[in-house]
């Protein structure tokens, strides 16, 4: 097993995908599509779990705390901090990753059934418990059962 760290792997894992998918004409396009999976896995579905978390502990807050707020900066708040997300997940994986632009074969060794299902079955637990299952618990333990 190569020495890669578990982001590296799923980063070479879904860059072979990709390639595949596409074809090995258009390096530039599978490592863009490759990064932003990395990103939406590792940085974004836990922003969600974060969100949720924060916004179950802020709701359980007396409301005299939320009387002067506003809904809107409240929203944009939110967006801003997910585009901050974005961009530093970016910004720190695009230049870990940026040395297999030019040497998209490295993840040759990655581009088996084996690789994909891995890949799959990580970004469904990801997505499963940080983009459903956090947040749907919140959303219950916010709004309360409905009876």
């Amino acid at each position: 097993m190569p020495r890669e760290g578990l982001v590296t792997r799923y980063f070479l894992r879904r860059l072979a995908q990709a390639q595949r998918e596409r074809g090995r004409s258009r390096p530039a396009r599978a490592y863009t599509r490759a990064l932003a999976e990395v990103i939406a896995v590792f940085v974004l579905m836990p922003g969600i779990a974060v969100f949720s978390a924060a916004a179950w502990y802020f709701s359980s807050m007396p409301p005299a705390f939320w009387a002067e707020t506003n809904a809107r900066a409240t929203l944009g708040a939110a967006m801003l901090v997910t585009f901050g997300l974005v961009l530093l997940g970016h910004i720190a994986f695009g230049r870990h990753f940026r040395r297999y632009i030019r040497t998209p074969e490295a993840a040759s060794e990655f581009d088996t059934e084996e690789d994909r299902q891995i890949a799959f079955w990580q970004k469904f637990f990801v997505t499963a418990i940080c983009g459903v299952l956090v947040p749907l618990c919140a959303l219950i333990t916010i709004t309360g059962p409905a009876l």
